[in-house]
């Protein structure tokens, strides 16, 4: 069966932001599979940092658990990754460096609407997320337990770290040296901004091993420097400026705890979780290293850790081997056989 995926567009009209501000939303998002009777079997896929859901595909297949034969599939675009209401697509007085900090609990919020509004969903089967999306799967089962059975977060945390937080700060000082930034009024793109930003990422996201085992022959890079000038100088040429800066602050204010809820008590939210949880870093991730799961899954009441024994770092998740990729199917498939 050959499923239609037309990009839709949910509005949400006077959203009141974490922040108290309140403002309009799109939130753009693609539906496919095959929804049963009772709508046991959704799977929501949310976004990752600079992705939309045109990246998404690596887990959905005939050939993968993401089976839309078998599941209702989901892809939430995050706000600000230039396709939801973001800062280069929005009207003034938000357009632009104007456009207001929407966190991963607001993302998650218009979720929820999402899901019961249009679809009335009353339980996700599963949700499943690398990197940011892994964020939105940890928020998604603290802030609406009763309704997440699964999540499975790769190359995530419930927390920003610190050392990730300074680390994303260095990635916004590279993009905003650029002599055009002009304080997000720019005219241009930033160009010259977002290579500094990319160079200086490029030896977080790969991690060491994947260099010191020169896996970037297989991918048809001859020199490290080579993986530098046709990989990563250019790739976020296609991204907006405003639009980076918007999800590194996203990123940056992650904190399943931080609500009037938990009120910044990260073991209490934790412990709220109902979901069964695996979270699955990847062994050599940077800036989402396996300590911290490994931290968090003590408070949870059903989880645990899955380490990605992987050469790719923070790509642990992203299913570039097919080792990896058929170790966080294997974990996708335990939980929903459940």
């Amino acid at each position: 069966m050959i499923y239609k995926k037309e990009l839709k567009s949910f509005k949400l009209d006077n959203f009141k932001l974490k922040s108290q501000k309140v403002v309009d939303l799109n939130l753009s998002y693609l539906a496919f599979g095959n929804l049963n009777d009772n709508k046991s079997n959704v799977v929501l896929y949310p976004t990752r940092y600079a992705g939309t859901h045109l990246e998404q595909e690596y887990l959905i297949g005939k050939d993968q658990q993401i089976n839309p034969d078998n599941y209702f599939i989901i892809i939430p675009n995050m706000f600000s990754n230039g396709v939801s209401t973001s800062p280069s697509n929005s009207p003034s007085p938000l357009y632009g460096p104007n456009f207001p900090l929407i966190t991963i609990q607001d993302n998650v919020s218009a979720q929820y609407q999402l899901l019961k509004e249009v679809f009335n969903i009353e339980k996700i089967k599963l949700i499943v997320g690398w990197s940011m999306g892994g964020q939105q799967a940890y928020q998604w089962a603290t802030q609406y337990p009763k309704m997440v059975e699964n999540i499975v977060a790769m190359c995530a945390h419930a927390k920003t770290s610190g050392h990730t937080h300074v680390f994303l700060e260095g990635m916004y000082a590279a993009l905003t040296s650029d002599l055009n930034w002009n304080n997000g009024n720019y005219e241009d793109q930033p160009n010259a901004g977002k290579t500094t930003m990319a160079m200086a990422w490029a030896g977080w996201a790969l991690g060491q091993n994947w260099f010191r085992e020169k896996l970037y022959l297989k991918d048809g890079y001859k020199t490290p420097q080579e993986v530098l000038d046709k990989l990563w100088k250019t790739i976020y040429y296609k991204r907006d400026a405003n639009d980076l800066l918007a999800m590194i602050r996203t990123w940056q204010h992650h904190n399943i705890s931080d609500n009037d809820v938990f009120k910044g008590n990260l073991e209490e939210a934790l412990s709220s979780i109902e979901a069964n949880v695996v979270l699955m870093p990847g062994s050599n991730d940077l800036y989402f290293p396996p300590e911290e799961n490994l931290e968090e899954a003590k408070y949870l009441k059903k989880g645990r850790v899955e380490i990605i024994p992987s050469n790719y770092g923070h790509y642990a998740g992203a299913g570039k081997c097919k080792e990896d990729l058929d170790l966080v199917n294997s974990q996708i498939s335990n939980l929903l056989s459940n």
